[in-house]
């Protein structure tokens, strides 16, 4: 839900957000103030996502993480203080949060998302309707469609694929601390998935085992940065976000747009 628009916007708010103002209209920045988003997961990526929308100037904002801050935490967000170990990670990312702008609610949820109710979601904006995850994983590489878009796939779709599937199997991401056993697992899981989508297994060499342990700030920062961007861009009306992926090649220094799932 978006809340109904004020009629004016404050001299102090007038100030804080000239820029964007100036950028992509005072409509807009109406719309992004009566604005309520929740945001699931306070990583290194949900830390960066947090920052652009508390300084683009939405009304609140819910922190929603059940974890626990850990040393890669610490490493790879700036929102949790480096003594904050064994804190909850919303909670102990709320203050730094807060001191970006007070002119936005920040708020810590303690709680894991599966475990609320459905009634909970009703309070955040619904403004941009995508096909679901689960549908756009499902592409049926053996039509002549899609091996006739193989080759300009990014390799990163297919990593996706292997990640969410260790996940599912172990209910955790890669830990550096048993780096041998999980490399060795997702060795395995590369190779099941790939001969399960019809692919050549060649697609993922073995280099892909050393980008799966760790969140990197630098990349945090611009994945961040283009998530936060789509998110106002939907609550702002201002211009239809991206459909539906956007994968970013940090060793290159690129990212692409693509899209999957029904036309």
């Amino acid at each position: 839900m978006i809340e109904k628009e004020d009629a004016v916007i404050s001299e102090e708010e007038a100030a804080q957000y000239d820029r964007q103002i100036r950028l992509w209209g005072l409509d807009a920045q109406k719309r992004l103030r009566g604005s309520r988003v929740l945001l699931v997961g306070l990583g290194g990526l949900g830390a960066e996502v947090a920052k652009n929308l508390i300084l683009a100037g939405v009304k609140a904002l819910t922190l929603l993480d059940h974890e626990q801050v850990s040393e890669e935490s610490c490493r790879a967000q700036f929102l949790v203080p480096v003594t904050a170990q064994g804190q909850n990670r919303a909670q102990a990312s709320l203050e730094r949060a807060q001191n970006l702008n007070p002119m936005v609610e920040v708020h810590a949820d303690t709680n894991r998302v599966e475990d609320k109710p459905d009634d909970f979601f009703l309070q955040f904006d619904t403004t941009s309707t995508f096909c679901s995850l689960k549908d756009a994983l499902e592409v049926d590489w053996t039509s002549e469609k899609a091996k006739a878009g193989l080759k300009k796939t990014p390799v990163d779709y297919f990593l996706l694929h292997v990640m969410l599937k260790f996940r599912t199997d172990k209910g955790r991401d890669p830990d550096p601390q048993s780096f041998a056993e999980d490399s060795q697992l997702l060795r395995q899981i590369r190779d099941d998935v790939l001969e399960a989508l019809s692919v050549s297994g060649d697609l993922l060499n073995d280099d892909f085992i050393s980008y799966c342990f760790s969140e990197m700030s630098p990349v945090c920062a611009v994945m961040g940065g283009v998530l936060g961007q789509e998110v106002v861009k939907a609550l702002s009306q201002r211009d239809a976000p991206h459909r539906n992926f956007f994968f970013f090649d940090a060793r290159k220094g690129n990212g692409i747009v693509d899209y999957f799932g029904p036309n």
